[in-house]
């Protein structure tokens, strides 16, 4: 593996350890009574703040320029909906079970991609999707004690994704990586504040009885997003999309080892099985495109 490539992996690994840690704080938040749209307005509003102190000394306001600023705001649009639904779901849903539910992100961004964008997978593709959407029904599968309300909450927070995920790639050539960072959190920010009288009760926190650790989980919410999308679009940068995907994988099991230590859940060996398929259909895509590129 070249250094580049050695980079691009642990950047990525860095990435998806603040992600999970995002989603176990969500939970967390939520377990402790913190209302979810709270919980969301402070995840956005850190990330605006952060990514600005990050780039505005050196950037300056040219960090602000977009090349399609509609298609901006509907990212925005879909990132809080994402959150919305994913942290409501968090609620009642084990954090690693949510987790492999909402892989099926990639499976409906290949489908829309190959809608919208034109781009033709082929068999072999379609062969792992259908074996990660299989492990995806092995792990809701009837008689788990997974809510149904919770499911569907993660299943439409995926789909929201798998629309952002298809957005970004379609503006990826528009504008760079951090720009997009930026503007997620930006529109989440101002959506979110700007709803604040729908959801805001005065002295909400009171009967919660908060501990400084619970107030200090709130406060780093924006940071782990903002750092997790920020080292995410670092890595990209570095290597081949095609080279880190077989590691994204890892995320799952980043997701069982955090659900176990934080909230003590641990997927029974039916939901790990459907997890082990869910993480090692996708890499069938990957060997075959190692066995293309050896040299013969």
């Amino acid at each position: 593996m070249l250094r580049a490539d050695r980079r691009a992996v642990m950047l990525l690994l860095a990435a998806l350890t603040c992600l999970i840690l995002l989603d176990a704080s969500g939970k967390w938040m939520a377990q402790r009574g913190v209302p979810v749209a709270a919980t969301t307005w402070s995840r956005y509003f850190g990330h605006l703040v952060l990514v600005l102190l990050v780039f505005l000394p050196t950037r300056g306001l040219a960090v602000l320029r977009t090349g399609h600023p509609g298609r901006q705001a509907v990212r925005g649009l879909l990132m809080v909906c994402i959150t919305l639904l994913y942290f409501e779901a968090l609620k009642t849903m084990p954090l690693a079970q949510a987790t492999a539910v909402f892989f099926t992100t990639p499976m409906l961004v290949t489908i829309l991609a190959s809608v919208f964008l034109k781009e033709r997978p082929g068999w072999i593709t379609w062969l792992a999707l259908a074996g990660g959407f299989t492990g995806v029904l092995i792990v809701i599968r009837p008689g788990t004690d997974l809510p149904l309300t919770g499911t569907l909450l993660v299943l439409g927070a995926a789909a929201a994704n798998a629309v952002y995920q298809t957005l970004t790639r379609a503006q990826s050539q528009a504008d760079l990586p951090e720009v997009q960072v930026l503007y997620a959190g930006l529109a989440g920010a101002a959506i979110m504040t700007l709803g604040a009288p729908f959801w805001w009760q005065p002295d909400w926190w009171v009967p919660l009885n908060l501990t400084p650790w619970d107030w200090t989980v709130f406060a780093l919410l924006g940071v782990l997003g903002a750092t997790g999308h920020l080292l995410l679009s670092r890595a990209f940068r570095l290597t081949f999309a095609s080279r880190l995907t077989p590691w994204s994988y890892t995320q799952l099991l980043l997701a069982v080892l955090i659900g176990w230590i934080a909230f003590g859940d641990v997927p029974d060996a039916i939901g790990l099985a459907g997890m082990v398929l869910i993480a090692a259909s996708p890499q069938l895509t990957w060997l075959r495109r190692e066995a293309a590129d050896r040299p013969r």
